[in-house]
This record gives structure tokens, C-alpha cells and sequence, in this order.
């Protein structure tokens, strides 16, 4: 393991009292080998921090790494307290000073959090990850704790010559800056590495950029996103001459991973870059965390619904079953009504339990592209392949939430009517919303015969049972585009320009029908008559309506992408795969209007 360098894990910042400038918050929390920091480490109440090295410590802002503060003592640590929870500390900052009302400010709205700082050369951290020794040298506010950062001794000089602290303890001597330099030789900080790819402005352009407190960084990597060059890293580490990425790849992946917040950071993973392994063990991660979060946002179907994590396949799920019984019971008045056999006390009932299982299935694409393409245009189709591969995996999702129909029967399912599915169709993995009203639960399912009615609407919804029909914030009417053009004809349709205190839009929604939202679905296809998809013509709209917690969608892989090099067809194949499930609690938690006239 490579050794920390900077900070780790913290809590966020509070003010004390703002008038004086007083703030507060954990430095550091205790962990312990099942709860660890993103490195893989954890300090324990037995982690020497070197409390009695001083009664004060500086505070600075990030470690001395922002561009504009720069080096600046923003406060003084002169409170350091350990407890059950870790080391509590309270900070006195100096409003005098430049920018510090500006950093009270970001405090106030919560963004920043403590960060403690060591250096190098007194860091002792224990091969199971347990961190013996750190002693504190400084506490940063950051908006992004524990990053893989080294504490700048140059910063640290500065910052202890300004509050007249004795530095002899440091080791910052003759040998001691030995050490760091040979550190930093070993692992840049990521201020120096980011510097390297600088490109020269103008002279009258840099004394313009260097007034506004800033200077202009590009590279050839600038229009790409995180994700794409985690993408890119998958592509080149495929081939069979790989040997690292380049350090101008690294430091762009590098500062990007860290704008956008990506969790997995691996400690100085990032610091050097010429590495062979350079992120094998985060970037798989990563990218499926990534894609599955994006498909949350982006979705209409999936995110609906509650999810929860499978630790086995099948599993099975407890839900509530029959509620106790009430009962009216007359007020107890005698001693003798005290005892349980007096024929007066309160009678006793169940509490009834149910469960449901959970079977994931697997959907996956794969696609295939040339070395040569890799090659010669890695860069412009990083965005394209990824954004392909993100946008085919979500839609199928929402495709099987919607459309799931198990039946392989030659008569056919309702996707594919009076016909056999086709082997591989996605939506065979499981049965979906439409299937229950059209499939297990006909009498919840109504036929229009012609535009969508209010009247229609209402007795679709009330064919499921009036303890979920009664509760319009827990359900959700799923049209497809065509039924959503018919309902701008009823009056009664509140469409989200109209909803006022209501407007509290989500993907894909478009308005409201007796206050329940109603949302258009892509992966919905008109149909015929009977409300299937056939072979004849399919020109029929339809609108389920589900009562949302009585539906779970159980995920035993989330979106996982990877990228192999086939050496003997001399090309590369991307694969995407999610393996999930979706459950019911009964019969009656949808229902469905079909045959409108679109």
C-alpha cells in the first residue's frame, strides 16, 4: 500500500458563533477495519495525532492548494478534544483577513468540511490499514476532505513562521527536507503534476489572467468528461502494448475525477504517471457507480421505484402483513382488573409478516469495434461509445420495467401478440407493469374504445384497491407519447406550466390528472385494440396507472462496462451487463386503460 500523504476523513464544519468568528467540527473520526476512509485506512483512539506537540495548530484553506489563498493562515486551531466519535476541534478564524469571510460564508452553507494535515516522513500506518501515527500539523477547511494530497512543506513553513510556532519538531531540517524532497520525487502533489501541461500565454494575456488570480490550463483532453476518459484508460489499457498512460492522460483524469467528486480514489494512485497498473483497481468502479447513478437521473420507469441491493440471488424481501387489531377497551377501575385473566384487559392480536422473492435476471449489450478505430480516433468516439452504451443499457431497463412479459408460448405475449417472442428479447427477462392489469389481473384492466376521458381515468384507477387507488402521492399514471397528445384535450389535465405548487417535475413527467403525476414513456408502444403489441396494426394508445411502493426493483449487479482486446480478431469488444429484478407486493398494485384513440 502506498503511504498516505495529506489528509483524511472528516465531518463537516460548523459555525460556533459566527459574530466571533468561532467554528467547530470533527478533525477526525474513529473507524475500524469494517468501516475504513476511501483508502483503505482508519484511525482508532490509540492513533498517536500529537496532541501534546502544540496548543495551537494553523488552519488553512485545502491545504494551502487553492490558487487564490494560496499559503494564507485563514485561523487557529486551539481546541483538540477526543471523544467516543474522534478528535473534536474548534478553530478561531481571523476575519481580518482577506478572504476569510468569504470561506464563513461557504461554512454557514454547510459545503465545507475539516481535513487534517501531516506530513510524509511522521505518518506510520499499520499493514492491515490501521493508521498508528499522525500527528496533526494543520486542519484545512476544503470543500472535498480526504483527497490524496500531500500537506506542502513550504505551505507548512510559511504557515508556522506566521504564527511564530517552533518548527523543530517537524524534522524540517537538513534531513528532514531530504526526505520530503525525495517524497515528492517519488509522488508529485497533485499542484505540481497538474502544472506540467501548461501551456504559455501571452505576455500581456498572462498579466490580465494573473490579476483576476488565475492562469489558463489546456490540453487536447479538455472537452472530455470524467467518464470518458475513464473509458479511454479502459481502451488503451486493452492493448497489447500498453506500458501507462501518458502524464498529460493522468494529470487530465486526474483533476477530473476529482471536479466531479468520483468516490474510489485510491491513495496516490493519481500521483504517478507512469504506473503500468495506473488505475485498475478504482476505474471498473467507477464507471458501473457511475452509469447506474446517471440512469437514476435520467430514467422514467426506474426511478419510481424503491431499490434495494440483493446480497444473494434469489432473496427474499419481508414486507408488512396484516396490521394488529384495535380494540375499545373500558377504563380500568379496580385492583382486580389489574390481572390478565380479570376479563379486562387489552385483548391481544398479530402483527402478520409476508415476503417476496427477488430473482435477478441479466440483460446485456455488447459491441464490437476495430483496433484500427482505436488507433486512429480514440479520442472523438469515447463520448460517442460511452454515451451510446449508457443511454442502450438504461432504456432497456426501463423497456423490461414496463413491457417484462415472461410468456414464451407460441400464442404469444403482450409484446408479441399471437405470435412467439423472439428468443433473445429483452423483455422476456420478467414480468412488468403492463403485465399484471393485461395478463394475471384482467378485471383491473379497462378499455377506453376511444379519446381518454376523466370518468375513464378515475375508474382504471379505482380498479385497484381503494386503500392504494386513495392515495394519488403514492401513484403515477405511465403514458405512451400518443396518449399524452390525447390528454392535452381534457380539460381537467394539469400540465406542469399549470401545476403551480405542484410543479415539482421529474424525468419524464408532463402533468397531473386529481394530483397525481403523470409521466410519458418512450418505451411505451402503441398497441392494438386488446392492448398487446402485434404483428397488425398497432395505432391504440394506453395509460397504467401503478401504486409505487407496492413495487420493488432488486439490483444483484448494477450497470457494470468493460472493454476486452481480442488478439486474434485484432479488435476490441465493449460489453454492458445489469442484473436485476422487479417485484410485486400483490395483485393489485396497477391497473390499466387501453384502446385509446390516439
Amino acid at each position: 500500500m502506498n503511504q498516505p500523504q495529506g489528509c483524511v476523513a472528516i465531518k463537516t464544519v460548523k459555525m460556533i458563533d459566527e459574530s466571533a468568528g468561532r467554528v467547530g467540527g470533527y478533525l477526525i473520526t474513529w473507524g475500524e477495519p469494517q468501516a475504513r476512509d476511501m483508502q483503505g485506512e482508519y484511525f482508532t483512539p490509540e492513533t498517536d495525532v500529537g496532541l501534546d506537540w502544540y496548543e495551537r495548530r494553523p488552519v488553512l484553506y485545502h491545504h494551502g492548494l487553492d490558487g487564490t489563498l494560496k499559503a494564507a493562515v485563514i485561523g487557529v486551531i486551539d481546541r483538540l478534544a477526543p471523544d467516543e466519535i474522534g478528535l473534536w476541534a474548534e478553530a478561531q478564524l481571523d476575519l481580518h483577513k482577506r478572504y476569510v469571510r468569504a470561506v464563513q460564508r461557504l461554512v454557514d452553507q454547510g459545503v465545507l468540511s475539516w481535513s487534517s494535515g501531516s506530513l510524509p516522513h511522521l505518518v506510520e500506518v499499520e499493514t492491515g490499514g490501521r493508521i498508528k501515527r499522525w500527528p496533526i500539523v494543520e486542519g484545512s477547511l476544503t470543500p472535498t476532505p480526504a483527497e490524496p494530497r500531500h500537506t506542502d512543506v513550504r505551505t507548512l513553513k510559511s504557515a508556522y513562521k506566521a504564527l511564530g510556532l517552533d518548527m523543530s519538531r517537524l524534522g524540517l531540517g537538513a534531513a528532514g527536507a531530504t526526505n520530503s524532497d525525495s517524497a515528492r520525487e517519488k509522488g508529485r502533489s497533485m499542484t505540481e503534476e497538474i502544472k506540467a501541461p501548461l501551456k504559455r500565454l501571452p505576455l500581456a494575456d498572462e498579466r490580465e489572467a494573473l490579476k483576476m488570480g488565475r492562469i489558463e490550463v489546456g490540453s487536447e483532453f479538455d472537452t472530455l468528461d470524467a467518464m470518458d476518459l475513464l473509458h479511454g484508460y479502459m481502451l488503451l489499457r486493452s492493448a497489447k502494448s500498453f506500458r501507462g498512460v501518458s502524464e498529460r492522460f493522468s494529470n487530465a483524469l486526474a483533476a477530473k475525477v476529482n471536479r466531479a467528486k468520483l468516490k474510489a480514489i485510491k491513495a496516490d494512485e493519481l500521483a504517478y504517471s507512469a504506473q503500468t497498473g495506473f488505475g485498475d483497481e478504482w476505474v471498473p468502479d467507477l464507471w458501473s457507480q457511475q452509469i447506474w447513478h446517471k440512469a437514476r437521473q435520467d430514467n422514467t420507469i426506474l426511478p419510481l421505484f424503491q431499490s434495494v441491493e440483493m446480497p444473494s440471488n434469489p432473496f427474499e424481501l419481508p414486507i408488512e402483513g396484516t396490521d394488529p387489531t384495535v380494540y375499545f377497551v373500558p377504563e380500568t377501575q379496580d385492583e382486580a382488573h389489574l390481572a390478565l385473566d380479570s376479563g379486562n384487559p387489552i385483548p391481544d392480536s398479530k402483527i402478520g409478516s409476508g415476503k417476496v422473492t427477488l430473482n435477478a435476471k441479466k440483460l446485456a449489450l455488447r459491441v464490437g469495434f476495430s483496433s484500427e478505430l482505436v488507433e486512429d480516433a480514440v479520442i472523438p468516439v469515447l463520448n460517442i461509445y460511452r454515451e451510446q452504451a449508457v443511454r442502450a443499457i438504461a432504456d432497456a431497463i426501463d423497456n423490461v420495467l414496463l413491457n417484462g412479459d415472461t410468456t414464451t408460448a407460441a400464442t404469444g405475449n403482450i409484446n408479441s401478440d399471437a405470435a412467439a417472442p423472439a428468443a433473445p428479447a429483452k423483455y422476456l427477462a420478467l414480468n412488468g407493469l403492463r403485465h399484471l392489469p393485461l395478463v394475471d389481473r384482467t378485471a383491473n384492466a379497462v378499455n377506453m374504445n376511444g379519446a381518454p376521458t376523466l370518468a375513464k381515468m378515475r375508474e382504471t384507477r379505482f380498479k385497484m384497491s381503494g386503500k392504494y387507488a386513495a392515495r394519488p402521492s403514492d401513484l403515477a399514471w405511465l403514458v405512451d407519447s400518443g396518449t399524452y397528445a390525447a390528454l392535452l384535450n381534457i380539460s381537467e389535465f394539469l400540465t406542469m406550466d399549470k401545476a403551480g405548487p405542484l410543479a415539482t417535475a421529474q424525468t419524464g413527467q408532463i402533468g397531473y390528472v386529481d394530483g397525481i403525476p403523470v409521466f410519458v414513456s418512450a418505451e411505451m408502444s402503441l398497441t392494438e385494440a386488446d392492448g398487446k403489441v402485434g404483428g397488425g396494426t398497432n395505432s391504440k394508445g394506453q395509460a397504467v396507472c401503478v401504486y409505487r411502493p407496492g413495487w420493488y426493483v432488486g439490483y444483484r449487479r448494477k450497470i457494470a462496462v468493460s472493454v476486452d482486446y481480442l488478439s486474434y480478431y485484432d479488435s476490441y469488444q465493449l460489453t454492458a451487463t445489469v442484473r436485476l429484478a422487479f417485484v410485486r407486493f400483490d395483485t393489485e398494485v396497477a391497473s390499466c386503460l387501453y384502446n385509446i384513440t390516439v
